[in-house]
């Protein structure tokens, strides 16, 4: 694979290349900080419940997030060094214990590694840019390549109309509105055996509400996630 099979090593070495990736200029947008030591989303924590490398289990589910959030969001857990004790984090691990899966297997990491000036939800980038879109994405392949996860969760429609980018089956998602646009399109809410792309990898692929999302918005889907889940681990 042309990776360490070190776990933390690995996500270490990815979390100083997310450090130097130098956000576009006249955004706001941060560089990635990292050095959270509890759990948290990569690229500030590790991405991982256990951080410990006694305790780290090699993940089989990857879930990709938007972006970590606002420098505000940032600073105010930085004393505590984690955030499973926030929203987004409580509802994700409910999520997939809801389908029979422990938070233990799963990798949280994000499609852009810089943090956001002011916003915590929303669009990250205020128009198009190649040079650093690139070097994220290509740092999220060397993710996959070396995890080899047998599901990638989706978390957020802005992260599902990019995963085309990835995934090129998943180009239908890329013009989706809202929810009942995904779910009604060719290729449904889960996509099976899919090629990612330059990875010589293929997993399955789900949509998925954001987490930082209530349950209540689980309305909004044409079934209950906790079975698109199901079908995407074939549980």
């Amino acid at each position: 694979m042309g990776e360490s099979t070190d776990l933390i090593g690995n996500i270490l070495a990815w979390q100083e290349e997310a450090k130097h990736i130098t956000p576009p200029e006249n955004t706001g947008v941060l560089a990635a900080q990292g050095g959270l030591p509890g759990p948290a989303f990569f690229p500030e924590g590790l991405g991982l419940q256990n951080v410990s490398p006694a305790r780290a289990e090699w993940p089989t589910i990857m879930a990709i997030g938007h972006y970590f959030g606002s420098k505000r969001y940032r600073g105010a857990i930085d004393t505590r060094g984690r955030e499973d004790d926030r929203r987004t984090w409580l509802n994700l691990e409910n999520l997939l214990r809801g389908s029979d899966v422990e938070i233990e297997r799963c990798y949280m990491t994000n499609w852009f590694v810089g943090l956001h000036p002011e916003k915590q939800v929303g669009e990250f980038l205020p128009s198009e840019n190649v040079r650093y879109e690139d070097e994220c994405r290509n740092l999220l392949l060397k993710q996959i390549r070396t995890l080899r996860p047998t599901a990638i969760l989706l978390l957020g429609l802005n992260v599902v109309r990019r995963a085309y980018k990835l995934i090129p089956r998943l180009e239908p998602w890329q013009t989706a509105i809202g929810w009942r646009d995904v779910d009604s399109s060719k290729i449904g809410s889960v996509l099976c055996d899919a090629d990612v792309l330059g990875s010589g990898i293929r997993t399955n692929m789900v949509a998925l509400l954001h987490p930082s999302f209530a349950p209540s918005n689980q309305r909004h889907r044409c079934e209950p996630e906790t079975e698109l889940i199901r079908k995407a681990l074939k549980v």
